[in-house]
């Protein structure tokens, strides 16, 4: 299958964004398990994320919310604990207008609540001590834009906190695909220094993401990264089960991914002409071996091994475009002196 990652329009992204919500609790729902029970975890989760952010942020001063979501009254009484002005922003009508009531609540500012893309953050430059993000910074339609802006709403010396998840995903609502340090370095370009950051398990149901906790310590500058070469709607993704992917050896198919084990295995992927680059996606983990990607006259060596699992790229890049349909073949070379086997877990693959 041939998917082409295309990009949405403005009211388009905000109408998906919210039905992602509503799937998600729609799925929770169908799942069987306890509703209750994992709506608590998971604000108990998010409680803690908030606890770490005051670490770096600290009491006192005007904070913003990107991308709130749906907040709860332990949240409110954090806030209040922190003695913080406490300011919010969500794309979703629904979302905005509950946390804005319940905020009421507990005595804080209604007009403090407002719906709004997160890269259309017009609040007046250097107006706020801290920046809160969990799993919205991801969402954006123009991250450079956004991180910028972020930048600009801080006073000098301000701390932004932001929790995503990294790696290559089918989402639609996260254009972008950045690895751990891809992300770092992006809030290092857009004027930030890293204080900290951690990877970690909060969320019941996404397993890793990333947390960085960063210092506004300048303007943003130039970006070493080239987010063309990061985001989905410049590529064309085909699933590993489409017809021009052709798996030998040792192999155990699964619904969203196929596992290649041992010496034997070997992977030929149909590359179409005017193709420039081709990044195979594995899920790297402690299983993972080293494989070579060799196709257009080029060859890339990968050592797949990770001690938490992330679904990222092998990218070949080609000195010119494909003059016609090729074949890219995918071996295994060897293993990590740490991994626990020498397997390559294999998703797909994106062309662009």
């Amino acid at each position: 299958m041939a998917l082409a990652l295309n990009t949405k329009t403005r009211e388009d992204f905000a109408a998906s964004q919210v039905e992602m919500t509503r799937t998600w609790y729609d799925n929770l729902l169908r799942s069987g398990r306890d509703v209750e029970a994992h709506v608590a975890g998971r604000r108990a989760a998010y409680l803690d994320r908030w606890r770490e952010a005051a670490r770096y942020i600290g009491k006192g001063g005007r904070v913003i919310d990107i991308g709130g979501g749906n907040l709860f009254a332990d949240q409110f009484a954090f806030f209040r604990s922190m003695d913080w002005d406490y300011w919010y922003a969500d794309i979703g009508a629904e979302e905005v207008a509950a946390s804005r009531a319940l905020g009421v609540t507990h005595g804080f500012d209604p007009t403090n609540f407002s719906q709004r893309f997160n890269h259309e953050l017009d609040y007046p430059p250097e107006s706020f001590n801290g920046v809160f993000s969990s799993h919205c910074i991801e969402h954006s339609m123009d991250l450079a834009l956004t991180l910028a802006q972020v930048n600009q709403l801080l006073k000098p010396g301000g701390n932004f906190v932001m929790s995503v998840p990294f790696g290559f995903d089918a989402q639609p609502n996260h254009p972008y695909f950045l690895d751990e340090t891809e992300w770092m370095i992006l809030l290092e370009d857009s004027g930030f220094t890293i204080r900290a950051f951690q990877v970690g398990a909060e969320y019941p149901e996404i397993g890793q993401d990333l947390m960085i906790a960063a210092r506004k310590t300048g303007a943003p500058g130039p970006l070493r990264l080239d987010l063309a070469r990061h985001h989905k709607s410049n590529f064309t993704f085909h699933d590993f089960r489409a017809s021009n992917v052709r798996a030998t050896g040792t192999k155990i198919e699964k619904e969203d991914r196929l596992i290649l084990d041992g010496a034997d295995w070997r992977l030929s992927l149909g590359v179409p002409a005017g193709a420039c680059e081709i990044l195979p996606l594995f899920l790297r983990h402690d299983w993972s071996g080293i494989v070579s990607v060799r196709g257009g006259g080029e060859t890339a060596i990968a050592d797949l091994f990770r001690l938490y699992p992330a679904a990222l790229p092998v990218r070949l890049t080609l000195s010119k475009p494909l003059a016609k349909d090729q074949t890219v073949e995918i071996a295994p070379v060897g293993r990590h002196p740490a991994s626990q086997g020498s397997q390559a877990v294999f998703t797909g693959f994106l062309v662009r």
